[in-house]
């Protein structure tokens, strides 16, 4: 269920592989939960007092901040069509923002290249899905939504980026307006069809990636860009832009949950990442979106922190048990085995790879703990160093 790369990792949510089933834990039985003494654990070096998240402010942070928004209104692929429901990237961020710009497939245009090509750019997102879970056997969906600073922007951008796509002409029903290129072989090596269709300010991508239909059909692949379309548009009449010159006024923070969620070190990647998202937001970069979008409405999460641990707001104390036990139930134990708490701690449910396995970066050591209403999802480079981490995010969390 929780597959999230550890942005100590790289730069977003690290591989926690969520498949098979392992039982249910205790900690839906809030009563007998033993009371934590927060001066007896470990924090190592870690940090244990919340921050003030307004000084870590960049200049691309309040853009990251609308890009959450529009992300909140963005379609997962499972909403667009039912059987998508793997999320296969090892990365968390979906953030689109002029720092961060999105990568069109097929058109060239990276990164700094991407003002030249289409200016204008203030916020956006990503996101994709795929119906198997195995790479290459089965047809995939991408999506950005990138918000321009003016409608003009974004129809020119479209244009642009359609113009650098190479491929065969098709038309979209429904969407006269969108510009469309199919190939039976793409620089990515499968058949693909991408389409662009500028909305308002706003420029809509949806890119079916086919590397097992034979012969490719070209109006299979349009009806599912319709779909992506339909959906999108609909999903973005509950987005409300905000004001150009009100932007760099949003606020980085919900509650006062991403002060008390474990901070990057100020030398790791993925700082774009970092930031309070709303629960549909959160549910993209879920390796299993079906699976997460139960556990998360059964216990009433309402927002996502995430930094270099995330931390999941619930609706009380028994809700955050049943999270825990719901994400502990979707843990691959094929290559995982529980393992201690941290000394103090023991309501935390910790796991790490079993011994000998193949690819054992793959399974890094995990712990989940509740506190009060919020779980924290900590990840590790060892066990040692886990046990510090998730000590100073249940201190932090007592410090409320």
């Amino acid at each position: 269920m929780m597959r999230r790369s550890y942005l100590v990792y790289a730069s977003a949510f690290a591989v926690i592989l969520a498949t098979t089933a392992c039982g249910k834990s205790d900690e839906g039985d809030t009563a007998s939960r033993p009371t934590i003494d927060i001066s007896k654990l470990n924090p190592g070096n870690y940090p244990t007092a919340p921050i003030d998240v307004e000084k870590t402010r960049v200049d691309d942070s309040a853009a990251a901040r609308e890009a959450i928004r529009i992300g909140d209104a963005v379609p997962l692929a499972m909403e667009v069509d039912s059987r998508f429901i793997y999320e296969m990237s090892r990365y968390f961020s979906r953030i689109v923002t002029p720092n961060n710009p999105p990568y069109f497939d097929d058109t060239g245009v990276e990164g700094k290249d991407f003002d030249n090509v289409a200016p204008g750019l203030v916020a956006g997102w990503y996101t994709q899905g795929r119906r198997r879970a195995e790479l290459g056997a089965g047809r995939g969906i991408e999506m950005i939504v990138v918000r321009f600073s003016t409608a003009d922007q974004a129809a020119a951008a479209a244009r642009a980026l359609a113009d650098r796509t190479k491929g065969e002409s098709y038309t979209i029903n429904g969407h006269p307006g969108a510009i469309t290129k199919y190939s039976l072989g793409t620089v990515m090596g499968d058949a693909a069809m991408s389409s662009y269709l500028a909305h308002r300010d706003m420029l809509l991508y949806a890119r079916i990636n086919d590397p097992v239909s034979m012969p490719f059909d070209p109006a299979a692949q349009a009806d599912l860009v319709k779909r992506v379309f339909d959906k999108q548009i609909e999903m973005l009449q509950s987005y409300s832009p905000t004001p150009l010159d009100k932007i760099s006024q949003l606020p980085l923070d919900v509650d006062g949950m991403l002060s008390r969620t474990l901070p990057l070190d100020s030398k790791s990647s993925g700082a774009s990442a970092v930031a309070v998202y709303p629960r549909h937001a959160a549910l993209h970069p879920e390796h299993r979106p079906d699976l997460s979008r139960s556990a998360f409405e059964d216990a009433g999460v309402d927002y996502v922190s995430a930094a270099q641990t995330f931390v999941l707001r619930t609706q009380d104390a028994a809700s955050a048990g049943r999270l825990i036990a719901a994400f502990e139930a979707q843990l691959d134990m094929d290559n995982y085995n529980k393992i201690d708490s941290p000394p103090n701690l023991p309501t935390a449910r910790c796991y790490n790879a079993k011994d000998g396995i193949d690819s054992p970066s793959d399974y890094p050591p995990i712990c989940w703990v509740a506190n009060d209403r919020f779980v924290a999802e900590v990840g590790g480079r060892n066990v040692q160093d886990l046990h510090q981490r998730t000590a100073a995010q249940y201190i932090l969390l007592s410090k409320s």
